[in-house]
Protein backbone atom coordinates (compact mmCIF):
# COMPACT_ATOMS: atom_id res chain seq x y z
CA UNK A 1 0.00 0.00 0.00
CA UNK A 2 1.25 3.26 -0.96
CA UNK A 3 2.10 5.55 2.58
CA UNK A 4 0.28 8.74 0.87
CA UNK A 5 -2.71 6.14 1.18
CA UNK A 6 -1.72 4.77 4.74
CA UNK A 7 -2.02 8.49 5.34
CA UNK A 8 -5.09 9.17 3.93
CA UNK A 9 -7.05 6.28 5.39
CA UNK A 10 -4.79 7.19 8.88
CA UNK A 11 -6.60 10.81 9.01
CA UNK A 12 -10.03 9.71 7.94
CA UNK A 13 -9.31 6.98 11.20
CA UNK A 14 -9.11 10.41 13.43
CA UNK A 15 -11.50 12.03 12.11
CA UNK A 16 -14.35 9.63 12.95
CA UNK A 17 -12.45 8.97 16.21
CA UNK A 18 -13.08 12.59 17.24
CA UNK A 19 -16.62 12.96 15.80
CA UNK A 20 -17.84 10.04 18.01
CA UNK A 21 -15.84 11.70 21.16
CA UNK A 22 -16.73 15.19 20.37
CA UNK A 23 -19.73 15.05 18.34
CA UNK A 24 -17.87 17.52 15.86
CA UNK A 25 -14.25 17.79 14.55
CA UNK A 26 -14.30 15.21 11.67
CA UNK A 27 -13.82 17.84 8.98
CA UNK A 28 -11.61 20.20 10.85
CA UNK A 29 -9.19 16.87 12.03
CA UNK A 30 -9.10 15.33 8.58
CA UNK A 31 -9.73 17.99 6.14
CA UNK A 32 -6.47 19.77 6.33
CA UNK A 33 -4.62 16.55 5.87
CA UNK A 34 -6.65 15.51 3.20
CA UNK A 35 -6.37 18.60 1.09
CA UNK A 36 -2.47 18.01 1.92
CA UNK A 37 -2.80 14.10 0.52
CA UNK A 38 -5.23 14.70 -2.24
CA UNK A 39 -5.49 18.60 -3.53
CA UNK A 40 -8.19 21.41 -2.21
CA UNK A 41 -10.97 20.15 -4.26
CA UNK A 42 -11.17 16.08 -4.49
CA UNK A 43 -9.80 16.49 -0.77
CA UNK A 44 -12.75 18.64 0.40
CA UNK A 45 -15.42 16.47 -1.71
CA UNK A 46 -13.78 13.55 0.48
CA UNK A 47 -14.17 15.17 3.71
CA UNK A 48 -17.69 15.63 2.90
CA UNK A 49 -18.22 12.08 1.98
CA UNK A 50 -16.65 10.58 4.97
CA UNK A 51 -18.38 13.23 7.16
CA UNK A 52 -21.68 12.52 6.59
CA UNK A 53 -21.37 9.27 7.61
CA UNK A 54 -19.65 9.50 11.01
CA UNK A 55 -22.38 12.07 11.18
CA UNK A 56 -25.18 9.89 10.59
CA UNK A 57 -23.80 7.34 12.47
CA UNK A 58 -24.00 9.76 15.78
CA UNK A 59 -27.42 10.83 14.95
CA UNK A 60 -28.59 7.23 14.97
CA UNK A 61 -27.89 6.98 18.44
CA UNK A 62 -28.52 10.86 19.52
CA UNK A 63 -32.17 11.29 17.52
CA UNK A 64 -34.68 11.72 20.71
CA UNK A 65 -32.30 14.39 21.53
CA UNK A 66 -32.29 16.48 18.25
CA UNK A 67 -34.53 19.62 18.54
CA UNK A 68 -35.89 19.87 15.41
CA UNK A 69 -37.43 23.45 14.72
CA UNK A 70 -33.58 24.67 15.21
CA UNK A 71 -32.59 21.91 12.77
CA UNK A 72 -34.63 23.47 10.17
CA UNK A 73 -34.18 26.94 10.23
CA UNK A 74 -30.04 25.89 10.00
CA UNK A 75 -30.49 23.41 7.50
CA UNK A 76 -31.88 25.61 5.71
CA UNK A 77 -28.92 28.62 5.92
CA UNK A 78 -26.66 25.72 5.36
CA UNK A 79 -28.05 25.03 2.21
CA UNK A 80 -28.24 28.30 0.42
CA UNK A 81 -24.78 28.42 1.74
CA UNK A 82 -22.77 25.83 0.11
CA UNK A 83 -23.69 27.75 -3.61
CA UNK A 84 -21.34 30.55 -2.21
CA UNK A 85 -18.96 28.26 -0.93
CA UNK A 86 -18.85 26.00 -4.01
CA UNK A 87 -18.66 28.68 -6.18
CA UNK A 88 -15.73 30.28 -4.55
CA UNK A 89 -13.50 27.21 -4.05
CA UNK A 90 -14.27 25.79 -8.03
CA UNK A 91 -13.00 29.73 -9.17
CA UNK A 92 -9.65 29.31 -7.11
CA UNK A 93 -6.04 28.33 -8.50
CA UNK A 94 -4.39 25.31 -5.81
CA UNK A 95 -2.45 27.59 -3.70
CA UNK A 96 -4.77 29.92 -3.36
CA UNK A 97 -7.68 27.67 -1.99
CA UNK A 98 -4.89 26.15 0.07
CA UNK A 99 -4.45 29.15 1.67
CA UNK A 100 -8.12 30.03 2.11
CA UNK A 101 -8.88 26.68 3.53
CA UNK A 102 -6.03 26.30 6.16
CA UNK A 103 -6.84 30.13 7.12
CA UNK A 104 -10.51 29.44 7.51
CA UNK A 105 -10.22 26.51 10.16
CA UNK A 106 -7.55 28.00 11.88
CA UNK A 107 -9.71 31.86 11.60
CA UNK A 108 -13.06 29.39 12.62
CA UNK A 109 -10.91 27.63 15.33
CA UNK A 110 -9.70 30.20 17.01
CA UNK A 111 -12.85 32.72 16.71
CA UNK A 112 -14.76 29.73 18.97
CA UNK A 113 -12.41 29.35 21.25
CA UNK A 114 -12.67 33.07 22.31
CA UNK A 115 -16.30 33.94 21.64
CA UNK A 116 -17.22 31.75 25.43
CA UNK A 117 -14.94 34.59 27.37
CA UNK A 118 -16.38 37.51 25.97
CA UNK A 119 -19.52 36.41 27.71
CA UNK A 120 -21.77 38.10 24.86
CA UNK A 121 -25.93 36.34 24.04
CA UNK A 122 -27.58 36.65 20.69
CA UNK A 123 -30.79 35.59 20.51
CA UNK A 124 -32.17 32.44 19.28
CA UNK A 125 -34.26 33.11 16.61
CA UNK A 126 -34.92 32.32 12.52
CA UNK A 127 -32.74 35.00 11.84
CA UNK A 128 -29.54 34.32 13.90
CA UNK A 129 -30.09 30.14 12.98
CA UNK A 130 -30.49 31.28 8.99
CA UNK A 131 -27.23 33.10 9.28
CA UNK A 132 -25.36 30.58 11.03
CA UNK A 133 -26.37 28.23 8.95
CA UNK A 134 -25.28 29.79 5.73
CA UNK A 135 -21.65 30.15 7.36
CA UNK A 136 -21.56 26.60 8.03
CA UNK A 137 -22.56 25.82 4.83
CA UNK A 138 -20.43 28.14 3.09
CA UNK A 139 -16.98 26.44 5.14
CA UNK A 140 -18.39 22.93 4.27
CA UNK A 141 -18.47 23.77 0.98
CA UNK A 142 -14.90 25.63 0.86
CA UNK A 143 -13.12 23.96 3.30
CA UNK A 144 -14.79 20.99 4.17
CA UNK A 145 -15.33 22.24 7.96
CA UNK A 146 -19.19 23.34 8.78
CA UNK A 147 -19.00 22.49 12.52
CA UNK A 148 -17.10 25.75 13.93
CA UNK A 149 -19.73 28.16 12.48
CA UNK A 150 -22.73 26.40 14.43
CA UNK A 151 -20.30 25.83 17.68
CA UNK A 152 -19.93 29.83 17.54
CA UNK A 153 -24.27 30.07 17.59
CA UNK A 154 -24.17 27.45 20.05
CA UNK A 155 -21.95 29.57 22.60
CA UNK A 156 -23.62 32.92 21.59
CA UNK A 157 -27.07 31.56 22.17
CA UNK A 158 -26.41 29.61 25.26
CA UNK A 159 -28.11 26.73 23.59
CA UNK A 160 -27.37 23.38 25.90
CA UNK A 161 -24.16 21.16 25.17
CA UNK A 162 -26.37 17.75 25.06
CA UNK A 163 -29.16 19.20 22.72
CA UNK A 164 -26.83 21.00 20.94
CA UNK A 165 -24.63 17.72 20.09
CA UNK A 166 -27.14 15.97 18.87
CA UNK A 167 -29.07 18.53 16.97
CA UNK A 168 -25.38 18.74 15.10
CA UNK A 169 -25.75 15.46 13.77
CA UNK A 170 -28.24 15.70 11.09
CA UNK A 171 -27.49 18.99 10.73
CA UNK A 172 -24.31 18.63 9.61
CA UNK A 173 -25.43 15.64 7.15
CA UNK A 174 -27.53 17.87 5.69
CA UNK A 175 -24.92 20.18 4.99
CA UNK A 176 -22.05 18.13 3.66
CA UNK A 177 -24.46 16.01 1.61
CA UNK A 178 -25.59 19.62 0.05
CA UNK A 179 -21.94 20.78 -0.11
CA UNK A 180 -20.96 17.48 -2.20
CA UNK A 181 -23.89 17.97 -4.67
CA UNK A 182 -23.35 21.65 -5.05
CA UNK A 183 -19.64 21.38 -5.65
CA UNK A 184 -19.87 18.33 -8.05
CA UNK A 185 -22.95 20.69 -9.93
CA UNK A 186 -20.36 23.49 -10.03
CA UNK A 187 -17.16 21.07 -10.55
CA UNK A 188 -17.90 17.92 -12.10
CA UNK A 189 -13.85 17.27 -11.67
CA UNK A 190 -13.39 17.19 -8.13
CA UNK A 191 -14.71 13.98 -7.54
CA UNK A 192 -12.04 12.00 -5.73
CA UNK A 193 -10.47 9.02 -8.03
CA UNK A 194 -9.40 6.69 -5.96
CA UNK A 195 -9.27 2.73 -6.48
CA UNK A 196 -11.84 0.42 -5.29
CA UNK A 197 -9.66 -0.88 -2.41
CA UNK A 198 -9.09 2.66 -0.59
CA UNK A 199 -13.20 3.36 -0.99
CA UNK A 200 -13.20 -0.08 1.10
CA UNK A 201 -10.79 1.10 3.29
CA UNK A 202 -12.36 3.95 4.27
CA UNK A 203 -15.21 2.51 4.75
CA UNK A 204 -13.36 0.05 7.32
CA UNK A 205 -11.41 3.02 8.57
CA UNK A 206 -13.89 4.95 9.55
CA UNK A 207 -16.56 2.24 11.34
CA UNK A 208 -13.17 1.48 13.21
CA UNK A 209 -12.71 5.31 14.03
CA UNK A 210 -16.28 5.36 15.03
CA UNK A 211 -15.78 1.94 17.17
CA UNK A 212 -12.83 3.30 18.87
CA UNK A 213 -14.62 6.70 19.81
CA UNK A 214 -17.31 5.16 21.27
CA UNK A 215 -15.03 3.25 23.38
CA UNK A 216 -13.00 6.24 24.08
CA UNK A 217 -15.65 8.26 25.27
CA UNK A 218 -16.16 6.50 28.45
CA UNK A 219 -12.55 5.91 29.33
CA UNK A 220 -11.42 9.80 28.39
CA UNK A 221 -12.60 13.28 30.05
CA UNK A 222 -14.70 15.19 27.50
CA UNK A 223 -12.27 18.33 27.51
CA UNK A 224 -9.19 16.49 27.26
CA UNK A 225 -10.25 14.42 24.09
CA UNK A 226 -11.54 18.17 22.97
CA UNK A 227 -8.26 19.36 23.44
CA UNK A 228 -6.39 16.54 21.01
CA UNK A 229 -8.64 17.11 18.22
CA UNK A 230 -7.92 21.15 18.82
CA UNK A 231 -4.64 20.11 18.51
CA UNK A 232 -4.42 17.84 15.62
CA UNK A 233 -7.13 20.27 13.69
CA UNK A 234 -4.68 23.65 14.43
CA UNK A 235 -1.87 21.89 12.90
CA UNK A 236 -3.47 20.27 10.24
CA UNK A 237 -4.98 24.27 9.23
CA UNK A 238 -1.41 25.65 9.35
CA UNK A 239 0.26 22.77 7.34
CA UNK A 240 -2.49 23.08 4.65
CA UNK A 241 -1.60 27.70 4.92
CA UNK A 242 2.19 26.96 5.06
CA UNK A 243 2.17 24.40 1.74
CA UNK A 244 -0.29 26.51 -0.19
CA UNK A 245 2.10 29.66 0.52
CA UNK A 246 5.26 27.76 -0.41
CA UNK A 247 2.96 26.93 -3.78
CA UNK A 248 2.80 30.79 -4.14
CA UNK A 249 6.34 31.17 -4.12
Amino acid sequence: MEPVVVLILFAVFLGALSQRVTGMGFGLVSGPFLVLLLDPFSGVILVNICGIVASFSVFVRTFAEVEWPPFRHLALGAVIGTIPGALLSSSMPTPPLQILIGALIVISLISSLTLGKLGRAIPANLGTRLTAGLFSGAMSAAAGAGGPAVSAYAVLTNWEQRSFAATLQPFLVVGTASAVVMKVIINGGTWPHLEVGVWIGLGAVLLAGLVGGDWLSRHIDAAIARIGMLVLAFGGGIAALVKGVVGLV
